[in-house]
């Protein structure tokens, strides 16, 4: 796989038996994807636009996903949101602006995250999708943020804590984004870290 993809994609996994699957041939589906979306949006898009535009046949297509919404959530997912962000490691302030920066950015290709994100609201598969994507996503940095914490002598956070502090900062994003799913100016987002979720990582509020 390309390093786009990421471990919450919705894609099959390669059966056991039978023909050994190209990897290649994702990156092509996922691009002709984004493509049709841009074009099409997600009520036009159709699993056969996404063989023919891809090259592959539908059952090439059907071996790797089953449904357009797991296709779609995973080519949305190669985009800025859900990409893994690039942290400094300077310290836990740091990393966690880095993280919400990274989330509440719609850079890379905006027309599409915007639009598929307002698709979502008239379609219920697709927002579950991606919902569940996104708070996987957000779940898991912030494991990876606690566990760098505790070891640096912060309190232990127990999965229930993680839990409401990942649904914390869902909610604070989906707020500030607004209904248009906007990107958040950066001053917004270190105030939030500032005043929300340092206290919630350390129940110290942060030097800055």
């Amino acid at each position: 796989m390309s390093e786009r993809t990421t471990e919450h994609q919705r894609r099959l996994p390669p059966a056991g038996r039978g023909r050994i699957q190209d990897k290649s041939r994702d990156d092509v589906i996922i691009e002709a994807t984004l493509e049709l979306l841009a074009e099409k949006g997600y009520h036009g898009l159709t699993m056969t636009d996404v063989a023919a535009r891809a090259g592959v046949s539908k059952a090439t297509l059907y071996r790797r996903w089953t449904a357009k919404a797991d296709v779609v959530a995973d080519a949305v997912a190669t985009l800025s949101p859900m990409k893994t962000p690039r942290y400094s490691g300077t310290s836990l302030r740091e990393d966690l602006i880095a993280l919400l920066e990274q989330a509440a950015s719609c850079d890379d290709r905006p027309e599409i995250v915007t639009a598929t994100f307002e698709m979502a609201r008239a379609h219920p598969d697709l927002y579950r999708t991606l919902s569940t994507r996104f708070a996987n996503f957000v779940r898991e940095e912030l494991d990876k943020l606690a566990k760098q914490a505790s070891a640096e002598g912060h309190p232990v956070l127990s999965d229930v804590e993680l839990d409401v502090l990942s649904d914390t900062v869902i909610a604070l994003l989906a707020h500030n984004a607004g209904p248009a799913g906007k990107s958040i100016p950066r001053e917004r987002l270190v105030g939030l870290v500032d005043n929300v979720l340092m206290i919630l990582f350390t129940a110290t509020r942060a030097a800055t």
